[in-house]
């Protein structure tokens, strides 16, 4: 909040709303829904009460977002204990795959939190389980779900990763990482301890979910339209609308985002035409590099074609990534070729996905200046993956080594872990990253702004 003089009169700036003294006893209330004229003291001292709390909301707000973002920064393994009744922590277990909230107390390093809601979560993670006839399920913990405005240091919910796919438990957490190094407002990651009713649960990867709290923390609010794409969101004309879960927003005949694919289909091959009006196309780049450069091969661009999220903000939709475990991955299922590290980087497409049936890569890679700019962040990411060192990798194992080994319940052997950081297993985390830079200096050097294979 502060006080500009303007014209004369004392203006109380907080956000998007003004207070301005008037002639007389007019009083100026300025803002996002244009100006309104009040008249009298009591107004007055109504509308200051009613400003400088948004004010002190504002402040708050952000003070919160610090601090759990602190929190999720801290070098350490967190504990984070869950409570609940027996018969539903066996409900659970019986039938994972209906993903139904229970009732649950929380506590994380000795904070409390009363009655959250706790439920499994996931697609290939919670199938994981069940193949292997294993307890170790996803889960998904949301503070607010029985008691409005609970939060854990400003967070409102967070998902627990069951380390799928992961031997390393490092691909998530690297994976936002490389996003965080192309300007992007990602989830937050650390690692949690699991307690359920008193009994160790095994190591989890804990991420900020996409949710209030994220979207406060990035777009300075939650008011806009937000979609989670399901398997098979592909954007193109005849998309399945109820593909696209919309989570947020008043747009409730998903207007908006029919406004998006009509738009995307019309485009030209090699011209812009209305996407920027509806599409922050910066974002969407930065998602296909990341991607790309880091072989995710399960997101939009991928097999499945899913695990984003669009959020309308100031009337433009931004891409926003989400599930990184398939990242740092030589293979994955359904997938041609077999060697991840040597993937063509020339289109972030990956395994039987088709590049017709992916608008989105397709019509923006097409237009020069945005395969350039595509190319540029796959180059930032490149040099990033550089500095990735042995040291790095090195100091991320000593953080969590003690933990995977106590780990009772964990998919892979503490000799697999082990493993994941030496330089010449191919397999490993930290072998695929040195193929990876071998190939992508290489390719990237052979690429230019007219180099995309266009349909």
């Amino acid at each position: 909040m502060k006080n500009i003089v303007h014209d004369n009169r004392v203006l109380v700036k907080c956000g998007s709303y003004c207070i301005m003294g008037g002639e007389g006893d007019k009083l100026v209330i300025c803002g996002g829904k244009g100006m309104r004229f009040k008249r009298g003291v009591a107004v007055l001292a109504a509308v200051m009460l009613f400003v400088l709390s948004g004010c002190a909301n504002d402040v708050s707000n952000q003070e919160e977002a610090a601090s759990y973002v602190e929190f999720f920064t801290q070098a350490q393994v967190h504990d984070i204990y869950v409570e609940l009744d027996e018969k539903d922590w066996q409900a659970v277990l019986d039938s994972p795959e209906e993903k139904e909230y229970y009732t649950a107390d929380v506590s994380i390093d000795g904070s409390e939190i009363e009655n959250a809601g706790f439920r499994t979560r996931g697609n290939s993670s919670l199938r994981a389980a069940g193949w292997r006839h294993s307890d170790r399920l996803p889960f998904r913990i949301k503070f607010d779900e029985y008691v409005d405005g609970q939060t854990f240091l400003g967070l409102d919910e967070m998902v627990l990763n069951n380390g799928n796919d992961d031997p390393s438990f490092l691909r998530e957490y690297l994976g936002y990482e490389a996003f965080r190094q192309l300007g992007m407002e990602v989830p937050y990651v650390a690692f949690f301890n699991l307690y359920v009713n008193g009994k160790p649960h095994g190591l989890y990867v804990g991420v900020e979910a996409v949710d209030n709290s994220y979207l406060d923390r990035t777009f300075g609010g939650h008011k806009g339209s937000l979609y989670k794409a399901g398997e098979g969101a592909t954007l193109e004309a005849d998309t399945d609308l109820d593909l696209m879960e919309q989570k947020k927003g008043s747009s409730q005949d998903k207007s908006d985002i029919q406004k998006l694919i009509r738009i995307l289909d019309e485009m030209e091959t090699g011209e812009k035409g209305e996407i920027e009006s509806i599409l922050d196309v910066d974002s969407v780049l930065r998602y296909f590099a990341g991607n790309a450069v880091l072989h995710n091969w399960d997101d939009y661009a991928g097999q499945f074609c899913h695990n984003y999220y669009l959020y309308m903000d100031n009337g433009r939709f931004h891409m926003l990534p989400w599930d990184m475990n398939e990242g740092f991955l030589q293979t994955g299922p359904f997938y041609r070729p077999s060697d991840g590290a040597k993937q063509d980087i020339s289109t972030p497409i990956t395994g039987r996905a088709v590049l017709e049936e992916r608008p989105l890569v397709m019509k923006l890679l097409s237009v020069p200046e945005y395969y350039q700019e595509y190319l540029e962040y796959c180059g930032i990411l490149t040099e990033w993956l550089k500095e990735v060192s042995a040291e790095r990798l090195d100091s991320l194992k000593e953080e969590i080594q003690t933990f995977v080994e106590q780990d009772q319940t964990k998919f892979y052997s503490y000799q697999e872990f082990e493993q994941q950081f030496l330089a010449d297993n191919r397999n490993g985390i930290a072998g695929f990253i040195r193929d990876r830079i071998r190939y992508l200096e290489e390719a990237l050097d052979g690429l230019t702004e007219e180099s995309f294979p266009v349909s």
